[in-house]
């Protein structure tokens, strides 16, 4: 492995060359470096991209994108299949009373009482017939670190790509992060029970339904963000316009320098798509950023936030003193950042801590510094909606 994220003219063919695109200074957990090498051995791997949200993860590393050749790993995408962030202007003034919005709000954790099916249909969502069912969860967010989050602009370093974009610092923008809910998690469960854990050829039978599920869950995840987004504009009486939306949890196939190679995006922000948001936590800044390079060395990925510093279990001890009301309003000075955090599950609310998190802002110097990545903007949270139901089902 070498930290410069350079290019290595050699390798061993029973391991993948890994790149690390962190400094020194970015804490990184020493079971995600042993995920990492154990990743680097499976079979058809050639390329690793280690960016500086990585973290350990349910059997290998998030904030990670891995390249393969002739081969495809499920489980390195696990289950949450699809997951990723979705960006939307808003009409809502960034002077509001996030009170009266959170009041208004009320609760996105109820069933949609719309159409799923027929939504999904108008979004261009191909639902695989054996997959019917999972629709009825169309439009929540989840658990976990999942979460819708209005947001203010705070600095801006490209006024032009603003301007072309129509924000204003005047008006509240819209972050969704979501995923694919229970149905990526039965798409790799199907996978286990039919080819264990093993590499799967994509030409294959099993390769083959493998994909068409994935494919369902990716698009699955993709129209449930946007339903979110609406469903929240709708509580509150808002008009929202989408900027983009991107998965972070998806394999796909590319061409890079006259080879094929199948990557594996575990926690990494696609980088070949144009602009992509990079959040950190309900305490700290959400960065809008250009990808910058010719995105081979990185594989043609980012960083998706600021990655996880503390675990679950860890944060419950760490924080477990820290008053409830303290921790649905995370303040900082220096930023002038007071947020609004709807949470009525204590423990999650714990786990959420924004200090369980890596520094968003050594994460996006990181990657500058490699050269990956402009920034355009970044904001600051006001109203952080994560849960009003006080079961925990998962992060699904």
């Amino acid at each position: 492995m070498d930290g410069k994220g350079n290019q290595e003219e050699e390798r061993s063919d029973s391991q993948a060359k890994v790149d690390l695109f962190y400094s020194a200074r970015t804490w990184v957990s020493p079971d995600a470096i042993t995920q990492l090498k154990n990743a680097a051995t499976m079979p058809g791997m050639r390329r690793i991209a280690a960016m500086p949200d990585i973290h350990p993860g349910a059997g290998s590393p998030g904030g990670v994108v891995f390249a393969s050749r002739n081969l495809i790993h499920p489980k390195l995408i696990g289950g949450d299949i699809g997951c990723g962030m979705h960006l939307c202007a808003t009409s809502v003034d960034a002077r509001v009373n996030v009170r009266r919005v959170a009041d208004s709000l009320g609760s996105i954790d109820e069933l949609w009482e719309g159409d799923s099916a027929n939504y999904l249909q108008a979004a261009g969502a191909d639902m695989e017939q054996d997959l019917i069912g999972f629709e009825k969860s169309l439009g929540t967010i989840g658990g976990g670190n999942h979460f819708a989050e209005l947001q203010v602009i705070h600095e801006i370093y490209d006024p032009k790509t603003v301007d072309e974009l129509g924000l204003s610092t005047k008006k509240a923008l819209l972050l969704v992060h979501s995923g694919s809910r229970g149905m990526g998690q039965e798409v790799l469960n199907r996978y286990h029970r039919s080819e264990g854990h093993n590499a799967l050829d994509p030409e294959s039978l099993g390769g083959l339904n493998y994909l068409r599920h994935h494919r369902s869950a990716v698009e699955f995840a993709k129209s449930n963000r946007r339903l979110i987004a609406e469903r929240f504009a709708e509580n509150i009486g808002a008009e929202i316009r989408s900027l983009l939306d991107l998965s972070h949890n998806f394999l796909e196939c590319v061409e890079m320098e006259g080879e094929r190679f199948w990557l594996h995006r575990k926690g990494a922000a696609p980088a070949d798509q144009g602009l992509v948001v990079i959040p950190g936590s309900r305490s700290s800044l959400t960065y809008l950023v250009r990808p910058t390079g010719d995105g081979v060395k990185n594989l043609k990925s980012l960083a998706h936030g600021a990655g996880r510093k503390v675990s679950r279990t860890q944060s419950d001890e760490k924080f477990g003193k820290i008053s409830p009301d303290e921790l649905r309003r995370p303040k900082d000075k220096e930023i002038g950042l007071d947020n609004l955090v709807i949470c009525e599950q204590r423990d999650l609310l714990r786990q959420e801590h924004g200090k369980a998190y890596k520094d968003i802002d050594r994460v996006i110097e990181d990657m500058r510094a490699f050269g990956l990545l402009e920034v355009v903007a970044n904001f600051k949270p006001i109203l952080t909606y994560k849960t009003r139901s006080l079961s925990d089902d998962g992060e699904g």
